[in-house]
């Protein structure tokens, strides 16, 4: 997925591993903007976009990415003036493996916000965070679940990485009510990713650097300093980081490089 203003925002699909590629969707949005795209299985999976019209884009694809279209019946609660979707790590918006959830968070309007669907994108509810979001560089900018139950979502503000504000929230209830989970004393955090096939594990990136909880994110572990801004994970070990000027890293129980 490409992100960028009406027609620059598109969508790429491989069927070789990645050596060739071949354009599969433009947004007819003139004034929309996609920010992420997650799958729930190799078939069904969702693009999210800011809002158009007042309320946020999701748009669907059953044939694994070779067409994408509105979602018949969709409903969406409306967007706050302000408010969009964070595209900065690509994972503002995610989807469970398997499953039928999906959530979406957002900034700039108050307070970050949590959308979800238990249907695979046709319908969906939103609840507040405790994540300020005040201005247009600020709010939640990644979630992630481990299950249909228990997720995290960080943020903060990207302008003042360094501002002593919380930047973490948890939920324990599937994204109905969320509580305050601070990732160390400051810092802004861009991305979270669940490590998979560990009993609740997540590491989070930012340009501050690193950090790691082993109980669902009620507790931190700083692992290093290297700016990032984004990361992926196969499985334990096996974890990627990524950061300004090209940085490289592998994330163990430690940050290897850059």
């Amino acid at each position: 997925m490409a992100a960028g203003p009406g027609d620059k925002s598109r969508i790429y699909v491989s069927a070789d591993g990645g050596d060739r590629w071949a354009l599969s969707h433009t947004n007819p949005d003139e004034k929309g903007f996609y920010d992420a795209i997650a799958f729930f299985d190799e078939k069904e999976g969702l693009v999210l976009g800011d809002p158009v019209g007042g309320r946020f884009v999701v748009r669907k694809t059953d044939d694994a990415g070779a067409t994408w279209k509105d979602v018949p019946g969709q409903e969406m609660p409306p967007a706050r003036e302000g408010e969009g979707a964070f595209a900065a790590s690509g994972t503002c918006l995610t989807a469970l493996s398997r499953g039928n959830d999906a959530w979406f968070v957002t900034g700039g309007a108050g307070v970050g916000r949590v959308f979800h669907s238990a249907d695979r994108g046709k319908t969906w509810s939103v609840a507040e965070s405790p994540i300020q979001a005040g201005n247009a560089s600020s709010g939640l900018f990644s979630v992630a679940f481990l299950d249909s139950t228990a997720g995290f979502a960080v943020g903060g503000d990207y302008k003042q990485p360094k501002l002593a504000a919380l930047n973490g929230a948890r939920t324990a209830d599937g994204g109905k009510t969320w509580l305050p989970a601070p990732i160390g004393e400051s810092g802004y955090y861009s991305a979270v990713r669940g490590v998979p096939l560990t009993n609740g594990e997540l590491v989070a990136v930012g340009p501050t650097g690193s950090a790691r909880s082993s109980d669902l994110g009620r507790t931190w572990t700083r692992l290093d300093d290297t700016p990032l801004n984004a990361a992926a994970f196969a499985g334990p070990p096996a974890g990627w980081g990524v950061g300004p000027k090209g940085t490289i890293v592998r994330i163990t129980d430690r940050v290897v490089g850059p």
